[in-house]
């Protein structure tokens, strides 16, 4: 239990350093459901969203170190790779819950 205790004071040392971003993020993520719901429109392009998902998961794979002030290399811990792929992993899940509402409310209504 002590290991995951240090993974979420990790992440939560993450978000308070980053707080403006994880406003605007938070706004973003409301915004885009808040557009969706104002269409009307069913969620129908979760094949996209997923594959989109993905490839800013990949990016932020490389990129994310470079926001903590480290890099790859410098992940030698087990704890390192841990918090890493579990930031991944919520950048891939926030993409697609932002994505999802987007890319469904561009479709055109049905009549």
């Amino acid at each position: 239990m002590n290991f995951l205790s240090q993974a979420i004071t990790m992440q939560w040392e993450a978000i308070s350093q980053n707080l403006p971003y994880v406003i605007v993020l938070a706004l973003l993520f409301i915004i885009a459901w808040v557009v969706w719901a104002m269409r009307s429109v069913p969620l129908s392009r979760g094949g996209l969203a997923t594959m989109l998902a993905l490839v800013v998961a990949a990016i932020a794979f490389f990129v994310l170190p470079t926001i903590f002030h480290s890099s790859i290399s410098d992940m030698t811990y087990w704890v390192d790779w841990a918090f890493h792929l579990a930031t991944i992993f919520g950048v891939f899940v926030y993409s697609y819950l932002v994505l999802l509402p987007l890319l469904s409310g561009l479709m055109p209504k049905k009549a």
